[in-house]
């Protein structure tokens, strides 16, 4: 079922420090967004990127929309990211989306994936055509009353001098946009993969606090190579007061628990959600407790592999750096296979997986 009503911080307006879960694909589905709010209750998280048409089209068409949109009370503040190029299409995709409660609706400008920008040209090829972003932010800030964001990078291709990356937010800002979650990489969109494109490229911080001076009347968050908390705080008090955020992609997913310790440490609260001295085990047993109740045993698990797949995706990385991590994964990997045990469902294949690497590494979890 839709949430009803909307709960943006600060009446829409971000505040600094903001902590950010990036938009991911094939990361960021709802089992992802509650294994964050078990560590962070403060932080903000996004969806995976739901193309504008997939949204409209299903509307009209009386299909359910809750596979893209649904989300948990408790995921708030959340950000609904949209990709897509054609301003009213746009418009209408974010009407819907505001109407299931997001606090924030953002434009993928940034993506160099294939399945992104060369199939429907958007994400980063928008970045060629700043009038045209600037046209889609407009339509959709007047479509709808919660912030509209812009997520891109410093560049793409050859397009990658300041003055290009200072033009094109000029412009785009024209459109209503006052806040810009800024990769500090440019992208090539041909001769290097989504994965290459996170990596290759230089990063450029001194470049995204450059805009933070040349625009002061707006407001950035900075993205890329960010790997622990003290290495997110450190940005943040380096630069201009108007970079309000710092945004965590793939080291959420590599290496969780080191979110767990977010509340406290960037958001000044007395203690995180699991307590103050947070623990693996307790992560596995908050989590155990949501697949319970999110993914039950069930006699037709069998013959479907790939959703307890995504049950346990996110927790993979819980032992990331330490004893039995490699154990704790083969582990998992072998249950998943097994039809019997995926009719246990998958929070039984967990508690199977962390007895095993008890046996193995005991204290892993502690």
């Amino acid at each position: 079922m839709a949430p009803t009503g909307t709960h943006s911080m600060d009446g829409g307006a971000a505040r600094r420090p903001l902590l950010q879960i990036a938009p991911m694909l094939d990361v960021s589905y709802k089992d992802f967004r509650q294994f964050m709010r078990i560590l962070s209750r403060r932080s903000q998280i996004w969806t995976e990127m739901v193309v504008d048409n997939t949204l409209r089209f299903s509307q009209k068409e009386g299909r359910r929309l809750d596979g893209f949109l649904d989300f948990g009370d408790n995921e708030h503040p959340i950000v609904c990211q949209l990709g897509g190029s054609d301003p009213q299409g746009l418009a209408e995709a974010a009407q819907i989306v505001e109407g299931w409660g997001y606090d924030e609706i953002n434009l993928n400008v940034g993506c160099p994936s294939d399945r992104v920008c060369c199939k429907g040209e958007f994400g980063a090829s928008l970045m060629t055509r700043p009038e045209l972003v600037r046209d889609c932010v407009h339509a959709m800030s007047r479509a709808v009353q919660v912030p509209i964001t812009v997520k891109t990078r410093l560049g793409v291709d050859d397009l990658d001098s300041p003055e290009f990356t200072s033009s094109f937010v000029s412009t785009v800002a024209q459109g209503g946009c006052k806040h810009f979650v800024m990769h500090a990489r440019k992208a090539w969109l041909k001769g290097l993969s989504p994965a290459q494109n996170r990596n290759v490229p230089p990063l450029h911080y001194d470049r995204v606090a450059r805009l933070c001076r040349e625009f002061p009347d707006l407001s950035f968050s900075i993205n890329g190579g960010i790997v622990s908390l003290e290495h997110a705080r450190g940005i943040l008090d380096a630069a201009p007061p108007n970079l309000l955020g710092v945004m965590l992609g793939r080291a959420a997913t590599s290496n969780p628990c080191m979110l767990w310790d977010v509340d406290r440490y960037m958001y000044g609260e007395a203690q995180n959600p699991l307590g103050v001295a947070p623990t693996r085990r307790s992560v596995v047993e908050a989590y155990s407790q949501y697949l319970e109740e999110a993914h039950p045993p069930d006699e037709q698990a069998a013959d479907r592999g790939g959703k307890t797949h995504l049950a346990l995706k996110p927790i993979l990385g819980l032992l990331a750096g330490c004893p039995g991590n490699r154990g704790f994964r083969q582990t998992l990997e072998i249950a998943q296979r097994d039809k019997q045990r995926r009719r246990e469902g998958p929070a039984a294949l967990l508690r199977h997986a962390l007895q095993a690497v008890e046996q193995l590494s005991a204290g892993a979890l502690d």
